[in-house]
């Protein structure tokens, strides 16, 4: 059953694989298979003492997949082949292997969806507002530290230089990373499906405030020096707002679990 999913799917996992390499935007899923087979490891006990018996309902969920894939080769669509591997792979080990072993894989497959690439329609119908955004966020900065600005759409023109505020610095890239990592503190640190889609939320305004403040402190900085703009320099800018992300996004989800904490202890001492 291995080969024939590796037969079936092996031209769409070499294309997948070569995206994830070229693109910045998802370089991060190349880690996610990795990830997936960490957690499945860690899970190795229960698996070993699950029950094993087919769950034949998981037929429909097989054919769901299969079809999937059959409409993104017609369509030469490579987002729907990519979900219909995941789908197809989540369909066979319930089976094959059945609900109990199915529950147990089910966070470390989910976890492959971050892996997929979105389609580039939705991809620039997120990124061209996401940059607008930034460009206005990063104008009320520059007004609030009283340097001269002049914005036309994602174009910021300052007394000593012009900045174009590109999809890298839109918040995309770091919105994709901050989402998939939102996921596991989510999982990790909360129980309940509201806590945990509040935490993946987050991952959006803290991407866009993050990057809008790194436009801002790009415009302060090449005023001193150019080599800000641009370059290693530049590059450092952006893996540091991106670091500065995940603290804050990790601070908010902690600052969430003390409340709850707080919450339940108040409870019990209100109870006793």
């Amino acid at each position: 059953m291995a080969g024939l999913l590796l037969a079936l799917y092996w031209q769409t996992f070499g294309a997948w694989g070569y995206d994830l390499w070229q693109d910045d935007n998802y370089s991060h899923g190349l880690l996610i298979p990795f990830v997936s087979l960490y957690f499945i490891r860690q899970r190795w006990p229960d698996l070993q003492g699950a029950v094993k018996t087919g769950y034949f309902p998981a037929l429909l969920l097989l054919l769901a997949g299969l079809g999937l894939f059959i409409i993104g080769n017609v369509g030469a669509e490579l987002f729907s082949q990519r979900l219909s591997f995941i789908v197809t792979l989540y369909a066979l080990i319930l089976l094959l292997a059945g609900w109990q072993v199915g529950k147990i894989l089910r966070f470390p497959v989910a976890i492959l969806f971050f892996a997929v690439p979105l389609p580039y329609i939705l991809y620039n119908a997120i990124a061209f507002p996401l940059k607008l955004i930034a460009s206005q966020i990063a104008v009320v900065i520059f007004n609030i530290v009283g340097m001269p600005v002049l914005r036309q759409g994602n174009i910021i023109q300052l007394p000593h230089t012009t900045l174009e505020v590109v999809d890298a610095c839109s918040g995309i890239r770091s919105l994709m990373a901050l989402i998939t990592l939102a996921f596991f503190l989510a999982s990790f640190m909360h129980r309940g499906l509201i806590k945990r889609l509040f935490i993946l939320a987050l991952a959006l305004p803290v991407a866009v405030l993050a990057n809008a403040g790194r436009v801002a402190l790009t415009g302060y900085l090449t005023s001193y020096d150019p080599a800000w703009g641009h370059g290693s320099l530049h590059d450092f800018a952006g893996w540091a707002v991106f670091a500065l992300s995940f603290v804050g996004l990790a601070g908010l989800s902690y600052l969430l679990q003390a409340a709850r904490d707080r919450d339940s202890s108040s409870w019990q001492e209100a109870g006793q």
